[in-house]
């Protein structure tokens, strides 16, 4: 947890959660997660918390 919260204070991150640090030779990976949060659905407009899809992004710097 220690270790977590460094990180996020080392990178400016806001409301993400570390889950795993990959060292390569050239590159450095880092897997966030967001916390989940209720929306509003564009269909029904009621709201929910369920998560429909997952998605992996790459962020390149």
């Amino acid at each position: 947890m220690l270790r977590n919260n460094f990180i996020n204070n080392l990178l400016n991150l806001k409301d993400v959660f570390v889950k795993n640090i990959v060292n390569g030779d050239d590159f450095v990976e880092f897997h966030v997660e967001t916390k989940k949060k209720s929306h509003v659905c564009p269909s029904c407009g009621s709201t929910t918390s369920k998560v429909h899809d997952y998605r992996t992004q790459k962020i390149k710097d």
